[in-house]
């Protein structure tokens, strides 16, 4: 691997625990070493890879380096997925509920008429039409 010139093997340990989806203290129980240990060894690649202190981008660039992978390329394919989905989930609830709730206005209107005895007034697409008793 292309990181082994670069860390360590205990560090290269840690590093594959993260990988795996494990968190620190599960990794000093797998590999037998204290949580402490692994702390240090973590913010150990944290200044050689030049990275930020997050597990996340130490996951990402341990494998873009053995791997040789363009995980910016997937994640603005996924990020566009994901906007995708989105705007198309508001579009499909902004159809149902500005329906829905012109309709539930409408019942209001009649239903307080009712009660009332006398002449309601609903407003449908703009236009007021009474609602005789």
């Amino acid at each position: 691997m292309k990181t082994d010139d670069i860390l360590t093997p205990a560090e290269t340990k840690v590093v594959s625990g993260y990988v795996s989806g494990l968190i620190g203290k599960e990794i000093a129980d797998k590999i037998g070493i204290s949580y402490h240990t692994v702390v240090r060894h973590t913010q150990n690649m944290y200044e050689k890879a030049n990275i930020g202190h997050s597990t996340n981008a130490l996951v990402a660039w341990f494998l873009e380096t053995n791997f040789e992978l363009d995980l910016a390329e997937i994640k603005r394919r996924i990020g566009a997925f994901v906007l995708l989905c989105i705007v198309s989930f508001q579009m499909v609830v902004t159809d149902f509920d500005d329906g829905f709730l012109r309709q539930g206005n409408a019942r209001r209107v009649e239903a307080r008429a009712r009660r009332g005895g006398r002449r309601g007034k609903r407003k449908d697409d703009g236009e007021t039409y009474e609602i005789e008793m």
